[in-house]
């Protein structure tokens, strides 16, 4: 899965103008959630989606227009109705678009998304703070880092704002409110940045090569670690992102382990999973899964409760491994492991777990 956003500051460096579409308010059955990205390239070509059928068609045509203004606009989306029935979506609700023009020309565009872009793969958080002040010529954005200090030449607007900042550097969730109080009409779209979710798979067996090509499509950067040159190379996990041939041990000395770090188990036997589970609880990651049974999961334990582990670290462990949907091949167990590593992600991001439907 293409990041929106790196997506974007690639195409900034390259002296490419763009138009970004970002959700900001929703009501409803609305097919996507508030924060959905949709970036339109120069060349006409997309990255991310909108929702699809009439609303992505109605955000697409205005982003032509903002596109040759130059100027900023919210896009309000009713889907209800007749509206709904007559179209190609199920869903119905209603949504607010804010459609921006982002032009290579604008410095302060570039370093406010270099740095948002450097903040998630360092595994920093942050917060983008975009003014929304429709037909005005340009955007006022500013990206409040987790210190605090503020990144952009906009970055004197927010700071006149107020106390708002402290609230702003620890928002968890998205949020539309005024930018100030007083005669200003203008809002403020609050948006969190989450650093980029990293899977570690320890082992490259044939469940680790279901997993990383799964994990990767849908947004997680991958590592695969064996300690066997014929298990961990790019002809085996061409879509991995990092190969690390070395025993467990080492591996701990050569990966950072952040809370944005999932971490799974799956080595080619009992011994190995329990060296790497040793080490893992010395760490506090988003997500920690080690396959097996029931059983062997109690032998490990025990061994480990004698070495000192508690009972408190072995409950962060997930094992066995993955929801269960009763699944049996390496491909099914690849889909029971990227569902529960994907619904732990968006508990972290704030985000409510749910069942898709339509209607």
């Amino acid at each position: 899965m293409i990041d929106v956003y790196d997506e974007l500051q690639r195409a900034l460096s390259g002296g490419d103008k763009c138009v970004l579409a970002r959700i900001i308010r929703q009501a409803g059955s609305a097919p996507r959630a508030v924060g959905t990205k949709l970036l339109v390239k120069a060349d006409g070509r997309l990255v991310g989606t909108i929702g699809g059928g009439r609303l992505e068609h109605e955000v697409l045509g205005k982003a032509r227009e903002v596109a040759a203004s130059g100027r900023l606009a919210v896009l309000a989306v009713r889907l209800s109705g007749q509206d709904v029935a007559g179209g190609e979506m199920l869903c119905g609700g209603n949504v607010d678009v804010l459609i921006e023009p982002v032009l290579p020309e604008d410095a302060g565009a570039l370093s406010v998304f270099q740095a948002l872009h450097a903040m998630k793969a360092q595994g920093r958080r942050g917060v983008l703070l975009t003014v929304v002040a429709e037909d005005r010529r340009g955007v006022q954005r500013a990206l409040l880092t987790e210190e605090g200090s503020l990144i952009g030449d906009a970055a004197g607007r927010f700071e006149a704002a107020g106390a708002g900042l402290k609230r702003w550097a620890g928002a968890r969730g998205f949020a539309l409110e005024p930018l100030a109080a007083g005669a200003d009409p203008a809002m403020l779209f609050v948006e969190p940045v989450e650093p980029e979710a990293v899977l570690v798979l320890f082992g490259g067996g044939h469940i680790s090569t279901c997993v990383a090509p799964l994990a990767r499509t849908v947004g997680f950067r991958v590592c695969v670690i064996d300690d066997r040159e014929e298990f961990a190379n790019p002809e085996r996990f061409p879509s991995a992102d990092r190969l690390l041939v070395c025993p467990v041990a080492e591996a701990f000395d050569r990966i950072a382990v952040t809370p944005a770090t999932y971490l799974a188990i799956v080595t080619r036997g009992h011994a190995h999973d329990r060296d790497a589970l040793r080490r893992a609880l010395t760490s506090r990651p988003a997500y920690l899964g080690m396959i097996g049974s029931r059983r062997k999961r109690d032998l490990i334990y025990a061994a480990l409760v004698e070495e000192g582990a508690s009972a408190a670290d072995l409950r962060r462990v997930h094992c066995p491994i993955g929801i269960a949907i009763g699944a049996e091949t390496p491909q099914e167990i690849a889909v029971s492991i990227v569902a529960e590593l994907i619904h732990v992600r968006a508990h972290a991001q704030g985000r409510r777990p749910q069942a898709m439907g339509v209607g």
